[in-house]
Parts: structure tokens; sequence; C-alpha cells
């Protein structure tokens, strides 16, 4: 795999800031590592500075901004009238950075998650195939959500919901990130079934604790009915309110079923 380039690190900047709001160059760099694959080129060693090439790349993105401070489309802003220089996660909608009281509450939570945090081997619908292709599936479905909710253009909409890498996935504890209508932070996790609503999907103890901290920011996009050939199916929406109030967990297996047969979603 080739070395990410600076454009590959801004993409992977915005997931780091949705679960903490802002970060300076220094935290940025020690935490890069949570949302990108370094390749075996992103580790060769620097010959001017004493670190990988990689994390050289972000000071260079501080580096080769010329004005104090810059909105960029990849969903931050770079404020670089102090040092370390900071990047504070942007609203889509307001086109403002969050508030610092929503800075706070973001890693709050995130502090109390990791913290929290429990190992385990993802889930098995996140393993194979049906569940790769529900991610991508709903990749497509959430950008469309967002052009016809949030009446925005589609490059817009694309560069406002990212889907994670498996890296990504297990260490922050959803699998793709969004946005809500008033432009605050949306994690996804996707649950794809071949069969029908009623089919028990699997969640991991971790997946679960992260419901539990982000409450209204969480969804669960049950996938169901889907078609490893058409690469389609049917979507729910399932908020954490619904998730725990309607659905079963089994802590031995980690099934997950609804606690009430739908009549309209066979």
């Amino acid at each position: 795999m080739a070395a990410h380039t600076e454009a590959q690190i801004r993409r992977a900047i915005k997931p780091l800031l949705t679960v903490n709001g802002e970060l300076n160059t220094s935290e940025i760099k020690k935490l890069l590592h949570t949302v990108l694959k370094f390749s075996e080129e992103d580790n060769i060693p620097s010959a001017t500075r004493n670190e990988v090439l990689i994390i050289q790349r972000i000071g260079n993105i501080v580096a080769h901004q010329t004005e104090t401070i810059k909105a960029y489309d990849e969903g931050f802003v770079l404020d670089k009238s102090s040092r370390p220089a900071k990047f504070y996660l942007l609203n889509p909608i307001s086109k403002r950075v969050i508030k610092p009281a929503e800075v706070k509450t973001i890693k709050e939570k995130t502090r109390r998650f990791i913290a929290r945090k429990i190992d385990w081997e993802k889930s098995r619908d996140r393993n194979n195939e049906i569940g790769d292709q529900g991610e991508e599936f709903v990749l497509e479905f959430e950008i469309d959500r967002l052009i016809e909710t949030l009446s925005i253009d589609r490059t817009s909409a694309t560069q406002n919901v990212q889907h994670l890498s498996r890296l990504q996935g297990d260490g922050l504890g959803y699998d793709i990130s969004s946005v809500n209508s008033d432009g605050s932070p949306r994690y996804i996790e996707v649950k794809t079934t071949s069969g029908g609503f009623n089919q028990p999907f699997y969640m991991s103890k971790n997946e679960k604790n992260f419901f539990e901290e982000y409450k209204d920011s969480a969804f669960i996009y049950r996938v169901y009915n889907f078609s490893k050939e058409t690469r389609h199916g049917d979507v729910r929406i399932i908020s954490k309110k619904e998730l725990f109030s309607d659905f079963t967990f089994d802590t031995i297996t980690w099934q997950v079923t609804p606690k009430i047969k739908s009549t309209n979603a066979k």
C-alpha cells in the first residue's frame, strides 16, 4: 500500500474530531493511527525530522496553510493563531465551529466510552461479505438522505458521510459518520442480514457501550432483505431509545432480536 497523501490525511481528521470536538496538532499526530492504517511507506523515518513520514505530513498540512484560520471542505477549521495549531469540528449547516460547551460534552462522552471499552471480537456480520456490502449500501443511502433532508449538493453530502475502515470501526465504536439535521455528528452502526427484519443481528459489548454513551447521536441502520447480487435491501433507522426498549439482547450469543415481530417488515 502506498503512502497516504495530505488529502487523505485531511479526510481522516474529521472522524477524530467527531469524537473529540477539537484537537491540536500534537493530539492529531498521536491519534491518527486510530483512523488510518499506516502503510510501510508511511512508517519510513523522515530525513529531516525525528518522526515517520505520515506524521510529518500532518505538520505539512499546517505549514502549507497560508491563512491564519481556514475552513476545509473536509469538515474542520484549522487555526494557526496558537502553537500548536488547533483543529476544530465544523458544523456543515451553520458553517461555524462547534461551541466550547459542545466540545466539552463530546470530549466527556469519548473519555467515558474509552474508559469502559472492552476488547471484543467484532460482531459476526462485520466479518463477512454481506456485512461489508451492507455498509457500502448504507453509505450511499445516507448520502442520499442528506441530499433530500438537508437540501445540500452531492459533493457536500459525500464530504460529510465517511465510511470508516475496520480499524476505525473497532477503535471509534461505529461504522459510518454523518450529520443530523442541525449539523451535529451522527454515528451509524450498520447491521445487515439477508433475511427479514426479525432475523437476529449481532452486537458486541463495545458497540452496546457506545450506544449507551452517545445516546441520541447514535443510530442502528438495520439493513434487511439484502441481496448480495443486487447489493440492495431495505433499511430501517433505529434510534438508541428504540434499540433499548424494543429489542432483546442475549449476552451469551450477543444476538439482538425485536421484542415484538414487525408486521410490515417481513
